[in-house]
């Protein structure tokens, strides 16, 4: 009997991981089929390396000679981890056994591109990761398995992906079996939501808000963005990357204003107590000393 053909799409380093379990599994893996552009060229690389079959998707992973391409592999199931383009409905029919996607979040509740970083902002006590077939719709599909990841300890978001990745390889293996053994997933239950890509105002801090939510939505961004306010009268942002709730209260300070300054670390009122920061960058024009009893705003308009 021919060992199973699993063709794995995407970007994601710990996809060669999941490879070598496969292919231990006695699976064989027919190619990897990497995103175009230099995200690509990083996975054809470490394929090359390893000596893993590559597929080019060309302009597109949709385009017809791409899609006659992965055809001819002639593939029982595809694997994707992080394959950046949404899939034509041509290309989820290929594979016998459907198109096995690892979500990072639940479905049908936490869709699209950003579902880590609603868990942050909304306060989840946990993120539910998701290894589903895939459907027309997007991030949607007969879910294979979940697993619970845990985030009710204020965790800034690269712990949060930290976690997700942390066993990862072996849940979706798990998950890649159970579709060879002829498990065929359950539709999700509850209210369908979907959270897109971040919105250009998404990193402003409000600090009209209580300071709960302007620490959330810092930790939904940080590090690999730093949450910005913007100081009465000027034009460059001050950039924010670590705070934390402050002892006492805000004393009379209206939301927004700077209360205390140092070169490491400021004290903001937000509505309902002081937040203090541990971590900033302020504009070059402006001195710390400068900061004090300024007023931090979502916008540079006044």
């Amino acid at each position: 009997m021919s060992a199973v053909r699993i063709a794995i799409l995407g970007s994601s380093v710990p996809s060669f991981e999941l490879a070598d379990a496969l292919i231990a599994d006695g699976c064989a893996v027919c190619a990897i089929v990497p995103p175009r552009g230099t995200l690509g060229s990083g996975v054809a690389r470490r394929a090359s390396a390893r000596g893993l079959p590559l597929c080019d998707v060309g302009p597109s992973i949709n385009d017809p000679g791409t899609i006659a391409k992965l055809r001819g592999l002639a593939a029982d199931l595809f694997v994707n981890w992080g394959h950046p383009e949404r899939f034509a409905e041509e290309v989820l029919a290929l594979p016998r056994l459907g198109v096995l996607n690892l979500h990072p979040g639940e479905i049908p509740g936490a869709r699209g591109l950003e579902p880590v970083f609603a868990a942050i902002i909304e306060g989840w006590p946990a993120i539910i990761q998701t290894a589903h077939l895939m459907s027309t719709a997007f991030d949607d599909g007969p879910i294979i398995r979940t697993r619970r990841i845990a985030i009710d300890d204020a965790p800034y978001r690269d712990v949060v992906e930290e976690r997700l990745r942390d066993g990862a390889v072996g849940f979706y293996r798990e998950a890649v079996q159970a579709v060879l053994s002829g498990e065929r997933g359950v539709a999700g239950t509850g209210p369908r939501r979907y959270f897109g890509k971040l919105k250009p105002d998404d990193d402003v801090l409000r600090w009209h808000e209580p300071r709960d939510a302007v620490i959330r939505r810092l930790r939904a961004l940080s590090p690999f963005k730093p949450g910005r306010s913007f100081v009465a009268g000027h034009d460059e942002p001050l950039l924010i990357w670590r705070a934390e709730p402050s002892d006492g209260a805000a004393g009379g300070a209206a939301a927004g204003q700077v209360m205390a300054a140092s070169d490491d670390e400021l004290v903001v009122a937000a509505a309902d107590g002081p937040v203090r920061v541990t971590q900033y960058e302020r504009p070059p024009a402006l001195s710390s000393a400068a900061l004090i009893g300024a007023e931090l705003m979502g916008d540079q308009s006044r």
